[in-house]
């Protein structure tokens, strides 16, 4: 069972490791930057890598944003550096944000398979580079969508159990706060798991939830009533607070999708975030942020996440989330988990779309 994630305090470390954001000029790279700095995270000793193009704007972005930086946080920023060539990469943890996006200026959601024709060449290009001048130690962090395209390529240039998709990772976060709302608890005290895909063929795997003062028959009872059996498809939900958004504004979409159970908030509310213009980069660089503070504190976490599978975890060849131990050292293990049948069955379809996203942008 996945354990939450705990943060008592934040603190500097003086182990130095260097963490480059590979498209930094972007909404959720310039934000994870942000917080790696403002939360004293990175110690002085630390470089933090700003990584950008020559040719694009981030080529005026990023030293701006790096002076930025320097203003605000003098007195405990680690070292800052700007690279604007995929060759000059050079850390031990690689957070990948760089690439398209979903628009936000459409009334209509688009699959992030989308996206992967455009983006497929930017992990290519990334990952040969890491191949070319990296150490081969790097943990890489993958956050550009499809997720599940960029962990393909990167594991095809570098170790596998180094390669990391953060989708799951936020799946199973959100997942742990709609059902805490309910419940009037905390996310800290709620387990469950969100595998499969990052998109459309997520699985909030609900045979894996409890949560803490929740373990008597009456409070299974509370818990597994957060089902909800009689709710649209993920799909059509999603298509309902899009029009409403477009038509009534986002108040009125939130409103919606708070009429729905954990499971449906989970796939519209991100939707409604990002199209309102907002997008989801605070929540998506802060737990991006305490990821990579638990691994610099040495310590081992039991996760949701994209990997590349070669047979471990349902017998899937293929990417897909699926729940492991993580530490510093990257995947420690795939975690056993007893699933019910039409869960099983649901990340291996999971599985399946994923590869055929794949195989369409890179035949």
């Amino acid at each position: 069972m996945a354990q939450p994630l705990r943060r008592p305090q934040r603190r500097a470390y003086t182990v130095p490791v260097d963490v480059a954001i590979i498209g930094a000029s972007g909404a959720i790279g310039r934000q994870t930057a942000i917080s790696l700095v403002e939360s004293g995270v990175l110690p002085p000793t630390s470089r933090l890598q700003l990584v950008g193009r020559q040719d694009g704007p981030s080529q005026h972005l990023l030293p701006g944003l790096a002076a930025d930086l320097t203003d605000a946080f003098a007195e405990t920023l680690p070292e800052i550096d700007v690279a604007l060539d995929p060759q000059d990469v050079l850390a031990d943890i690689v957070i990948v944000a760089a690439g398209a996006a979903i628009p936000t200026s459409e009334g209509t959601p688009r699959e992030r398979g989308e996206l992967a024709q455009d983006n497929a060449a930017v992990f290519e290009r990334y990952a040969r580079a890491l191949r070319r001048t990296g150490h081969g130690e790097e943990l890489v962090l993958v956050v550009t969508n499809p997720v599940e395209l960029g962990v393909h390529i990167f594991s095809q240039h570098h170790p596998r159990n180094r390669v990391i998709g953060m989708g799951a990772f936020l799946d199973t976060l959100r997942f742990r706060r709609e059902i805490a709302a309910d419940l009037g608890i905390r996310r800290q005290r709620v387990h469950g798991l969100v595998l499969g895909e990052h998109g459309s063929h997520m699985v909030p795997c609900w045979s894996t939830v409890s949560a803490y003062g929740f373990d008597s028959e009456e409070g299974r009872t509370r818990l597994m009533a957060l089902q909800s059996a009689d709710e649209p498809s993920p799909s059509a939900a999603v298509a309902e607070v899009t029009d409403i958004l477009r038509t009534q504004g986002p108040a009125a979409a939130y409103r919606r999708a708070a009429s729905f159970g954990p499971t449906l908030r989970v796939y519209t509310k991100p939707y409604i975030t990002h199209l309102s213009g907002a997008k989801t980069a605070i929540g998506t660089a802060e737990i991006i942020c305490r990821l990579v503070e638990t691994i610099l504190g040495g310590q081992q976490l039991q996760a949701a996440a994209q990997l590349q599978l070669e047979g471990e975890f349902l017998g899937i060849h293929g990417v897909t989330g699926v729940p492991a131990l993580l530490s510093n050292r990257g995947v420690e293990r795939i975690e056993p988990v007893a699933l019910t049948d039409a869960e099983a069955d649901a990340v291996r379809s999971a599985a399946i779309h994923s590869a055929a996203l794949i195989k369409k942008a890179r035949p």
